[in-house]
């Protein structure tokens, strides 16, 4: 299992995240160091949310409960959520087309 992290961005985020931006990312160089942080950036023209990919619940509160983005304010809202990852050379839980459930192409009704 993975756990998605994301949290919805302030409208003047851009603007604010300067100041912030070194600790943020040293506190995410460090859980990815640590093996908790998988990927993660902002998403959306113009951004709009984060969304950052980590081993374990755990590590994903953890940063939350530090990360200088979530406690000044320029995230308004953040969210753990468990992600069953099937599909990649990192799925916590692959799945291969010979173990997979026949079902329809994708684009079909």
């Amino acid at each position: 299992m993975h756990w998605l992290f994301r949290y919805a961005l302030a409208p003047d985020y851009l603007e604010r995240r300067a100041h912030y931006r070194d600790e943020h990312l040293r506190l995410a160089w460090t859980a990815v160091d640590g093996g908790d942080l998988i990927l993660g950036g902002a998403a959306g023209e113009p951004v709009e949310e984060a969304l950052l990919l980590f081993a374990t619940r755990e590590g994903a509160e953890a940063f939350a409960a530090a990360d200088p983005y979530v406690t000044n304010g320029l995230a308004t809202g953040w969210r753990v959520l468990p992600w069953r990852t099937v599909v990649g050379e990192r799925a916590a839980d692959p799945v291969h087309p010979a173990n997979a459930p026949a079902g329809p192409p994708l684009g079909s009704n």
